[in-house]
């Protein structure tokens, strides 16, 4: 059970402060950089809802690592539900990263993030699997 408290506090920690990385002040700023290729009109309204769109990923990812921070006191109660909800954003993000290596996003950051989606999908799969035995 250590293995998944760390692994379920790691993720938490990460979740949260992948908020602050989304926060639209800092993540504007990002942006041009990820997507070169494409017009992304800053300054006009449809670049703010862009921004608020990414705050509430952010949002929902902070909401899931602030349970997981709560549900790492007793791993052993909680994992069987929040360990499923970690994979599953996971391989959604994973797969949005595809898609979006395979558009106009700059290919190294595309396939840095699925690097650390599949680095927690593999992490968490094996603590859980331990965790069980």
């Amino acid at each position: 059970m250590k293995g998944l408290r760390i692994w379920m506090v790691s993720v938490g920690i990460f979740y949260i402060l992948n908020l602050i990385l989304l926060w639209p002040s800092i993540w504007s700023s990002q942006l041009p950089g990820m997507y070169p290729n494409v017009e992304l009109y800053q300054g006009e309204a449809i670049f703010q809802l862009l921004l608020d769109a990414w705050l509430i990923v952010g949002l929902g990812l902070a909401a899931i690592g602030v349970v997981l921070l709560v549900g790492s006191r007793q791993p052993d109660k909680y994992s069987a539900g929040l360990v499923p909800i970690v994979l599953i954003t996971e391989t959604l993000f994973g797969i949005w990263d595809i898609y979006s290596a395979m558009n106009d996003e700059v290919l190294w950051m595309a396939m840095a993030t699925l690097v650390i989606h599949i680095i927690i999908i593999a992490s968490g799969v094996w603590v859980w699997k331990n965790a069980k035995q």
